[in-house]
């Protein structure tokens, strides 16, 4: 019985956060989704809503209730992420997140990337927290 129980906490480690380690900013958008399918089979695509404003891919995990935008210009290149997620997740996000990036003040880590530079911001909400990745300056 102990056994089963480390085996699915390690399992539900690993499926807690994955796509924050992905760098999908700079890929085409069937670059994203190829990525999607094969890496991350969890992440369902969701095409239930639209918005006209903003150019986005969006991906639904109902096990751990994370939802993933991926943004896209209007040459469907990745330009920022956002990953909303419930409260149960956030010791974990934020483990992961220390242990990747450098910490760059309250709730915020940059990282170099090929010689760009990049910033992940972590915000608050009511109901759940959002993880939002772009280029930094």
């Amino acid at each position: 019985m102990m056994v089963q129980k480390v085996i699915l906490l390690a399992v539900m480690t690993m499926i807690v956060f994955p796509v924050k380690s992905q760098h999908f900013i700079g890929k085409t958008k069937d670059m994203v989704q190829e990525e999607m399918k094969t890496s991350y089979p969890d992440y369902a695509v969701d095409n239930s809503s639209v918005n006209h404003t903003y150019k986005y891919l969006k991906y639904i995990n109902k096990v751990t209730e994370q939802t993933l935008l991926v943004f896209l210009s209007d040459a469907d290149v990745c330009t920022s992420t956002k990953l909303m997620s419930d409260y149960s997740n956030l010791l974990q996000v934020k483990k992961d997140l220390n242990s990747k990036y450098k910490p760059a003040g309250k709730d915020t880590w940059k990282y170099t990337l090929n010689g760009v530079k990049y910033i992940v911001k972590l915000k608050r909400g009511d109901w759940f927290f959002t993880v939002f990745t772009s280029k930094g300056q």
